[in-house]
């Protein structure tokens, strides 16, 4: 538990002038003296306690525990418990979109990684000139300031902790946004409704944060111990198994082979003289009666054939030729036949035809004929009558 005494030693009950008081932070405070808001020092050990079990819990997780503070009084006591406990840290200045927008600001990681490369080879190639040099260490110098703690930055992030909320306000929102639980230490002037973990302290003091963050930064170790001896120990259960596995597949293939039978030399069918031992493995389940193999046919060298001339053919098949032969002589004449018939169908066709123009030329002139036969009479009347005028 943190002690009482050694808060109000610090001056960590000091806030700020009442003009500059958020509303929801009067249910922290315990009263005003000279013009100034006071915290209860209660509250915020018994906050503190609580934020302090909540990241033992997260490291014992084996998750990461991000670590702001860019005001002064934070920045050397963010990079001290950063750096003990291997985490990532920003201490310098938020870059906006670091948990929102990560694989962007990535690129500018994987950038100063490659820089800080090209300046570490460069005396042995010396392919850039001092000019050049000079401007790449300026470059690599700005980027470790603003993300050479975050480089080693891995997901999931289990937890952040913020020095000043009003200060990290973006970090905070990004943080709410993404769904990462915050820790954050929160003066009077100051809105904690987006911090999960508050402690309600003055955060303007480097001693008091100091001790803060020191006492957080402890708590995380301790749960990292934890997280190793977890994983020790799952490792090691793990070997057990492994080890157990081995000697249950051992165990099983010493019983397979005792329930096996060991073939003995009476067991093998008696073989005459002469005759090689049948040696080939034979597999039968316990009690049951064995098979009897029949002994092996001794080995007989192939017999050359004689050759075997071609019989000449047989008299049946010269009778069938024969009785073929006719049968193909009774067909032919049949197919003259029926090709002729239809050559007489074709030329008849083509004769009618004709006969039907014909026909059709024929019936005009017919007409015509019967017409002026027909008209003669009438002329032959019509004479008498001219005649009689």
């Amino acid at each position: 538990m943190v002690d009482f005494k050694e808060l109000v030693r610090l001056g960590a009950h000091f806030g700020h002038i009442k003009r500059r008081l958020h509303p929801k932070m009067n249910r922290y405070i315990w009263g005003v003296r000279s013009n100034v808001h006071l915290f209860d020092v209660s509250k915020s050990a018994q906050l503190i306690e609580r934020a302090a079990k909540f990241l033992e819990s997260v490291a014992a997780e084996g998750k990461t525990i991000l670590w702001v503070g860019t005001k002064k009084p934070a920045r050397a006591a963010i990079l001290e418990v950063a750096d003990k406990l291997k985490m990532p840290h920003v201490n310098h200045r938020w870059i906006g979109g670091t948990l929102s927008n990560f694989s962007q600001v990535k690129k500018s990681v994987t950038k100063m990684l490659h820089y800080e490369d090209v300046l570490s080879k460069s005396e042995k190639f010396p392919h850039y000139t001092k000019k050049e040099l000079n401007s790449l260490t300026k470059m690599v110098d700005r980027l470790k300031k603003n993300i050479g703690g975050i480089k080693n930055l891995n997901w999931p992030i289990g937890a952040i902790v913020l020095v000043d909320a009003l200060k990290e306000r973006s970090a905070l929102r990004e943080a709410a946004t993404v769904g990462i639980p915050v820790v954050a230490l929160v003066d009077t002037n100051s809105d904690p409704s987006l911090v999960d973990y508050v402690i309600p302290i003055n955060d303007d003091s480097a001693r008091v944060v100091k001790f803060v963050i020191e006492y957080l930064g402890d708590a995380a170790a301790k749960g990292q111990k934890e997280a190793r001896v977890h994983e020790t120990k799952k490792k090691e259960a793990a070997a057990e198994a492994k080890k157990l596995k081995i000697k249950a597949e051992g165990e099983k293939k010493a019983a397979q082979k005792k329930v096996s039978p060991s073939f003995s030399a009476k067991d093998t069918p008696r073989q005459s003289s002469g005759q090689a031992p049948d040696r080939s493995p034979r597999l039968r389940r316990a009690g049951a009666p064995e098979k009897k193999v029949a002994p092996k046919k001794p080995f007989a060298k192939p017999v050359a054939k004689p050759a075997v001339k071609k019989a000449a053919p047989k008299k049946e098949t010269v009778e069938k030729k024969e009785e073929i032969a006719p049968k193909k002589e009774a067909v032919a004449p049949k197919k003259k036949a029926v090709e002729t018939a239809k050559k007489e169908g074709a030329i008849k066709k083509v004769e009618a035809k004709k006969e039907e123009k014909a026909k059709e030329e024929s019936a005009p002139k017919k007409e015509t004929v019967e017409k002026k036969e027909e008209a003669a009479p009438k002329k032959e009347k019509a004479a008498p009558k001219k005649a009689e005028k």
